[in-house]
């Protein structure tokens, strides 16, 4: 309640002693002499609290004077939502699922790609051991020289003619599985279930000649290409895989070869006849 014509403004900050203020509405006139309005705060801590006076400034026309005006203070009593103790704990809201990153992709497609490699080496190493128990812990000797075999097989590959036909996969991969075979049963060699790098590592141990040993990588590692490149040789490098094989069979059938091992090892590797 006010003289007719008085103007009051509300001069309430934002926070107040503990209290935030949510709403703050303009006065509101009822009647000349008569105006309202209704401010909203909030307190959150439970307990009592006083919410302090609050400020106005009044002025009334034909008066000069500054007039500053304050409500009463009130004790209020903040209490708690009461908890249903009957209901089940629960999640306002579900998780958030968060995507995943390429970073993550990328790690875990790396650690797929280990796991892999590491389960096709175990198998490779399982595979080998198992071959050398079953021969008793060294590669089976044949029955007749190593050399005479892989010539009889040169022999029945030629007759083939497989590259002439235009079947040079299996031209590559019979003549290299001659050679492979010829190397197992002539030095011991696990040369069947080898790579190319693995065969040559094993033949540079038993101080192969430097010359067949280029021969042996050269012819091996075309037939690599041709198997998993699909590169396509000219005739005369068809030719050449089987006069190399059928050379380094001939010039080691009679040699002895010993693996090196120390620094008192020899190698009596010598080119043959």
């Amino acid at each position: 309640n006010h003289p007719r014509g008085a103007i009051i403004r509300p001069q309430i900050p934002d926070s107040l002693e503990g209290y935030y203020v949510l709403e703050r509405p303009p006065i509101h006139e009822v009647t000349d002499t008569n105006s309202t309005a209704i401010f909203v705060f909030a307190r959150y801590d439970s307990g009592t609290a006083v919410l302090p006076p609050l400020r106005f400034a009044a002025s009334i026309p034909g008066d000069t004077t500054r007039r500053t005006l304050f409500t009463n203070a009130l004790v209020l009593t903040v209490t708690t939502v009461p908890v249903d103790t009957s209901q089940d704990f629960r999640d306002l809201k579900p998780p958030l699922a968060i995507p995943m990153t390429l970073q993550e992709i990328l790690l875990y497609a790396g650690i797929a790609l280990v796991i892999i490699a590491a389960a096709y080496f175990a198998y490779r190493y399982w595979k080998k051991r198992k071959a050398r128990a079953a021969a008793g812990g060294e590669v089976a000797t044949p029955a007749r020289p190593a050399h005479v075999i892989a010539f009889e097989q040169l022999a029945i590959l030629k007759e083939k003619k497989l590259w002439q036909q235009g079947h040079l996969k299996e031209f590559y991969s019979e003549v290299t599985e001659i050679l492979r075979r010829y190397f197992e049963n002539r030095y011991s060699m696990m040369a069947m279930e080898e790579t190319t790098d693995e065969i040559i590592s094993g033949l540079r141990k038993l101080r192969f000649p430097d010359q067949m040993l280029g021969d042996a990588e050269r012819i091996l590692r075309r037939a690599d290409l041709v198997k998993f490149a699909k590169v396509q040789p000219s005739i005369a490098e068809h030719e050449e895989m089987f006069t190399v094989v059928h050379a380094i069979v001939d010039r080691t059938k009679i040699v002895a070869m010993t693996p090196v091992s120390g620094s008192e090892a020899k190698a009596v590797v010598h080119a043959g006849a």
